[in-house]
C-alpha cells in the first residue's frame, strides 16, 4: 500500500474539463480485474492481514464509481485502487487536455469549466506572505517565468500545508487558488503531494521534499541567491568527458532498450580512455531504467568479485503472455536497437512462457553469483552518482555496484522500482487511461521497493553534485 493516506486527497478537488458519457464503473472494474489476474505482487499485498482492508476499499470505490460524473473523478478512483499495491512500476495515468493559453477562445472556455471554477481558493487574508528560513516549509517559492506561491499551514485530516498562487504568468491560474497540497511523512521535510499542473490535471508524488530551500525539485525559495537544484541539474544527453588527467566522467540518462544503439556508441567511444584513468564517475541521475543488458558492460569497471544476483520469477497469465508477444514483435522490427541474439532471447522466453501453467510463477533466474573475467584496467575507484529518479535497471547498477570494493554510491536514495519488473501497458475501455502492470518479481529486492537504495554519501545543494563527487573520489 503506497502511502494510502494521501490517496484520500484525491477526493479534495474535482478535475474535469468537460462532462463525459463514459461510465466509471466500467474502467474501475477493468483495472480491478486486470490487477487481480495479472499483478505478480497481488498476493504479496492482499494477504490474511490486509484482505479485509482490500475488500472494504473495493466496495467503497465501486460505490463511488457509480456516482462519478467526470473523467477526473474516475481517474482519482482508479488511482486510489492502484496505489493500494506496493509496486512502483504498476500505476495509472490520465492523458489530459492541452490548453493553449495564447488562444483566447480556449482560455475562456477553460475559465468557465468546472475544472477551473471548482479549484479551491484560499482567501487573501489567510495567506501569510512572509518569508521563512530555508529549512522551514513555510514561505514564498517560485518557478521563474511561471508562478509564485505561498506555502502556508492549512491542516485538515487529509493535509498539513497548501501551496497557494500569488502570481501566475498563465491565465489558467489566478491568485488564491491551491496549486498543491502536502501531507507530512515520517521522514523529516518529506511530504506526500497532490499537485495540479498548468491545465489543473492531477499528479501524485510520494517524495515531495524540501532541501535547502528547494521544494519538490522545481520550486525555489525567493530568498535563495542561486535558484538551482544540483540533484536534477544535469543534461538529458549522453556524454563522456575527461575531467582531468585522473578522472573520467560518463553520463548515461537512460538504459532503454530503444536507445541501445546510442548507448553502445557511447561505450565504444569512451571505454578505451576510461581504462587508462584511475577514477570514474558514472552519472545516472534521472535515469529511469530500461534494459539490464545495457547495464552489464559497465561491470568491467566496477567488478572486483563475484556479484550475487537475485531470484526472479515471471507470472504466467494470458494477458502477460500477450504483453511479451508485443515486445517480441517490436524487437523483431527494431533492427537498430535489438540484435539478432536479443530477438532470439525474446523468442525463447515466449516459448517457455506458453508451455508453463497459467496463473503460476515461472523461474527465469534462480539467483547465484555472476562471475566475469576482464582485462586489467587502471580504474581504482568508481563513483555512481544518482538521485531519486534512478529507477528499475538504473537500480540494478546500484545493486551490483554495492558489491564492489572499489565503488561508492553518491547522491540520494533511489526511486525504489526494484521488487517487480517487466512493465506492460494496457488502456482502460472507457476513458483510455494508461494502466501499467508488472509481470515479474524479485525475491530479495522487494525489500527495497518504494524506499529505494541509500547512497554511501549523501550530497547537499551547496554546489554541483559532480564537484562534490570529485572531492569524495580524491579523498579515497
Amino acid at each position: 500500500m503506497k502511502n494510502t493516506i494521501i490517496l484520500l486527497l484525491l477526493f479534495i478537488s474535482n478535475y474535469s474539463f468537460s462532462q463525459e458519457a463514459c461510465k466509471c464503473s466500467k474502467d474501475l472494474d477493468f483495472v480491478i480485474t486486470y490487477y487481480e489476474n495479472n499483478l505478480p505482487g497481488f498476493k504479496d499485498n492482499v494477504n490474511s492481514k490486509t484482505k479485509d482492508t482490500y475488500a472494504s476499499l473495493k466496495a467503497s470505490l465501486k460505490a463511488e464509481a457509480k456516482k462519478a460524473e467526470t473523467k477526473g473523478d474516475c481517474y482519482k478512483l482508479t488511482l486510489q485502487f492502484v496505489e493500494f499495491f506496493r509496486d512502483n512500476h504498476s500505476s495509472i495515468y490520465m492523458r489530459s487536455e492541452n490548453i493553449d493559453d495564447s488562444n483566447e477562445e480556449q482560455v475562456q472556455q477553460f475559465l468557465a469549466s468546472k475544472t477551473f471554477t471548482s479549484r479551491e481558493v484560499i482567501p487573501s487574508e489567510q495567506i501569510d506572505q512572509n518569508q521563512y528560513p530555508l529549512d522551514d516549509i513555510r514561505g514564498i517559492y517560485e518557478i521563474k517565468g511561471a508562478y509564485k506561491i505561498a506555502v502556508i499551514p492549512n491542516k485538515t485530516a487529509l493535509r498539513d500545508y497548501v501551496g497557494v498562487i500569488l502570481e501566475s504568468k498563465t491565465k489558467l491560474w489566478k491568485a488564491g487558488q491551491v496549486k498543491f497540497e502536502l501531507k507530512k511523512t515520517d521522514v523529516q521535510n518529506e511530504f506526500l503531494a497532490i499537485s495540479y499542473l498548468k491545465n489543473h490535471a492531477v499528479r501524485y508524488n510520494s517524495r515531495f521534499s524540501l532541501k535547502e530551500g528547494v521544494l519538490g525539485d522545481f520550486w525555489f525559495k525567493t530568498s535563495l541567491e542561486k535558484q538551482v537544484n544540483h540533484a536534477t541539474d544535469v543534461s538529458y544527453e549522453f556524454d563522456f568527458q575527461t575531467i582531468n588527467d585522473s578522472i573520467a566522467y560518463l553520463r548515461i540518462p537512460t538504459f532503454s532498450g530503444r536507445r541501445s544503439a546510442k548507448i553502445d556508441s557511447l561505450y565504444d567511444a569512451s571505454f578505451n580512455t576510461i581504462r587508462t584513468k584511475p577514477y570514474l564517475i558514472i552519472d545516472v541521475r534521472n535515469n529511469g531504467g530500461g534494459s539490464d543488458a545495457n547495464v552489464n558492460p559497465l561491470l568491467e569497471f566496477i567488478y572486483t568479485n563475484k556479484i550475487k544476483t537475485d531470484k526472479v520469477d515471471l507470472y504466467i497469465t494470458k494477458d502477460n503472455i500477450k504483453i511479451w508477444e508485443g515486445w517480441y514483435k517490436d524487437a523483431k522490427e527494431d533492427t537498430i536497437n535489438f540484435s539478432e541474439d536479443r530477438v532470439k532471447w525474446f523468442a525463447k522466453r515466449l516459448k517457455k512462457m506458453k508451455k508453463a501453467r497459467l496463473n503460476s510463477f515461472m523461474s527465469v533466474s534462480k539467483g547465484g553469483k555472476m562471475s566475469r573475467l576482464y582485462k586489467a584496467n587502471a580504474v581504482q575507484k568508481v563513483a555512481i552518482l544518482y538521485n531519486k529518479n534512478c529507477a528499475s535497471s538504473c537500480e540494478t547498477l546500484l545493486f551490483r555496484a554495492q558489491q564492489s570494493s572499489k565503488t561508492i554510491l553518491v547522491g540520494e536514495s533511489s526511486g525504489g522500482y526494484v521488487g517487480y519488473g517487466e512493465v506492460g501497458t494496457v488502456y482502460t475501455p472507457c476513458y483510455n487511461f494508461t494502466l501499467t502492470c508488472t509481470s515479474s518479481r524479485y525475491k530479495k529486492q522487494r525489500a527495497y521497493e518504494v524506499i529505494g537504495i541509500a547512497p554511501n554519501h549523501y550530497l547537499n545543494n551547496t554546489k554541483s553534485w559532480v564537484d562534490q563527487t570529485i572531492e569524495l573520489l580524491e579523498k579515497q
